[in-house]
């Protein structure tokens, strides 16, 4: 009976009226379109698309092609690094795995010098670290192939400095040396927060019992931080496996993401939809979540609070001997450096007259005069911003609801929800925007809302679903310092939970609101998924995103076209930018930022 008065008394009918909106709003947007996936290929009851998929292309054993290749140029070795092909699932597999080894590997090493170490330009790196996730989308990819693919920039490198030997990365193997390039500041940036939350005296007690360096960092440090790198990881395994660039700049089609790609891009209508694909983006869909439960359960078999946890400490930080100086301005410093090249590629390309060899040339303007007379661009630019804000309008309501129900209701499960608005950061958005072409394809077939004839709507509902959790963590940060006592009074003056939710609740929320609204806008901005998939069948309401791929897939990456895209793209880095200084500092909002 005390239960029941305490859940009578903290779930009122403005509470309920909440839950069910949320609820309401994620499972027609997320799990049925998801739910509906997953089960669409079964309706049939035909094993013929089942079995397809033990066929090539979706499936090569043994596997076609070499892993490199060496070839004699005259007075040097041309050494040419491919990757075999197992088939389109085998081979977004061994990519996304292989990736997810090497960004964790690296950020890992990035994580522990940043959090440990004290040196001479310690907030440099700590800028380049973060640049590599300024989101480039597409042109950053054929950046990294003018780097390391054919007639690259590394193999020319190697040729100048007088070696016998030129490296180039092509196929698979450009892709993961791509991905791995774009995705280990993710793990970086995960495994760095758990570092300095590790409460210091378990080192020190470490230490008195005779654990030193190594053996520490091992026994005590690692383990500790392994929520943060479990997390890392298994978003970059997500990422890898969605992602679209990668695989268009160094030429490989037998994937996951490019399959989905042109299979819609190629249907007319919902009929015309292969059945396969709809698998594939299902398969993509189940390894997903298969991966995220599988982390989250091995990091939920150890035990990781500490007894201290909630008091406030100064990380340890060192002075790095000789050894960890070597390692991080000879090793760490370069390749983070480095990672940031596709960033600055991009204002390369976006500037310069032409890039037909090694290094570009010339200097111009005349790019961006170029894309902002274009009208395809000048409209993509319209739709972008109506459909960011539509979604933003939706992203507000979403994340307020979530976030003051996860925080406020003191009911059994209320964690499940919590879990299923953040559910989006693990869901890949290939996946995400196939569910919704699917479902609203087949049940509003030759209707205003049929997403060929009229993909608006799903492309603002897709936008505020893959971006809301930016915004839901941001209030939520924001109520956890609203301390229940303000609301408490104000109801017991007579205030209405609706009134005491307006005039109390918002306005001291209002700057964490603002700061993540501002956060999912631009990233709804340069969504890139549903952008390509949804957006492409009708290109008269086509985003700003999908004339972006337009332009690089027109050229194959080459000519005036990636300069096009290239100030397409720069434009939107100084956006981000902008948005990221105004909400770290403007409204001393600190807020990592991830571009999914």
């Amino acid at each position: 009976m005390l239960q029941l008065r305490r859940v009578t008394y903290t779930f009122d009918v403005p509470l309920a009226l909440l839950l069910l909106l949320t609820l309401s709003l994620f499972s027609l947007f997320l799990v049925l379109p998801l739910s509906f996936l997953i089960l669409r290929p079964l309706t049939g009851l035909s094993l013929e698309p089942f079995l397809d998929m033990l066929r090539y292309p979706y499936l090569s054993v043994p596997p076609i092609g070499e892993w490199y290749v060496i070839s004699e140029r005259g007075e040097y070795k041309l050494l040419r690094l491919l990757g075999m092909n197992f088939g389109v699932v085998l081979n977004t597999i061994f990519i996304a795995s292989a990736v997810t080894v090497l960004s964790t590997v690296i950020g890992i090493l990035v994580a522990t010098v940043m959090a440990r170490y004290d040196f001479p330009g310690k907030t440099l790196l700590r800028i380049a670290s973060i640049m590599p996730l300024l989101y480039t989308p597409f042109v950053g990819a054929f950046v990294l192939y003018k780097i390391f693919g054919d007639g690259g920039l590394i193999g020319s490198l190697m040729l100048s400095l007088g070696l016998p030997v030129a490296v180039e990365f092509a196929g698979i193997a450009g892709v993961i040396v791509a991905q791995t390039i774009m995705f280990w500041p993710i793990v970086y940036l995960n495994t760095m927060a758990s570092m300095l939350q590790i409460d210091p005296t378990l080192e020190e007690q470490a230490e008195n019992m005779g654990s030193r360096g190594l053996s520490l960092y091992r026994t005590i440090t690692l383990p500790l931080s392994l929520p943060g790198i479990a997390a890392g990881a298994g978003l970059v395994f997500i990422f890898s496996m969605e992602d679209l660039a990668a695989p268009l700049a160094f030429k490989v089609r037998d994937v996951m993401s490019v399959r989905i790609v042109e299979n819609i891009l190629a249907s007319g209508n919902i009929e015309e939809l292969g059945t396969e694909v709809v698998i594939v983006a299902g398969l993509l869909l189940l390894m997903a979540l298969g991966w995220f439960f599988a982390v989250r359960h091995y990091v939920s078999l150890k035990q990781y609070a500490m007894l201290s946890r909630g008091g406030r400490w100064k990380p340890r930080v060192f002075k790095p001997g000789l050894l960890v100086s070597g390692l991080i301005y000879f090793v760490v410093f370069p390749l983070v450096l480095f990672s940031a090249l596709p960033q600055i590629g991009v204002f390369l390309y976006a500037f310069s007259e032409s890039w037909r060899g090694t290094l570009p040339e010339g200097f111009t303007f005349d790019h961006f005069v170029a894309v902002l007379s274009d009208d395809n661009v000048v409209r993509g630019l319209r739709n972008s911003v109506i459909y960011s804000l539509a979604a933003l309008v939706v992203i507000v309501v979403i994340g307020s609801t979530s976030s003051y129900l996860v925080s406020r209701l003191n009911l059994r499960g209320i964690s499940a929800l919590d879990a299923l608005v953040m559910s989006p950061l693990a869901i890949p958005g290939l996946s995400i925007a196939m569910g919704l072409l699917v479902l609203y394809g087949v049940l509003f077939k030759d209707t205003p809302l049929d997403p060929y004839v009229n993909p608006a709507f799903l492309l603002v509902i897709g936008y505020a679903i893959r971006k809301s959790p930016f915004t839901t963590r941001a209030v939520f940060a924001g109520l956890q310092q609203v301390h229940k006592a303000l609301e408490e009074a104000a109801m017991n003056l007579g205030a209405s939970r609706t009134r005491t939710l307006f005039t109390i609740v918002l306005p001291l929320i209002g700057l964490n609101l603002i700061a993540g609204s501002l956060i999912s806008f631009v990233y709804s901005m340069s969504e890139v998924s549903t952008s390509i998939t949804v957006g492409s069948l009708n290109r008269e309401q086509a985003p700003l995103t999908y004339y972006i791929y337009d332009y690089l897939t027109s050229g194959y990456g080459g000519g005036a076209f990636i300069h096009l895209a290239s100030a397409i793209v720069a434009l939107m880095i100084i956006v981000q930018l902008a948005a990221i200084v105004l909400s770290n500092y403007v409204l001393k909002y600190r807020y990592a930022f991830l571009g999914i």
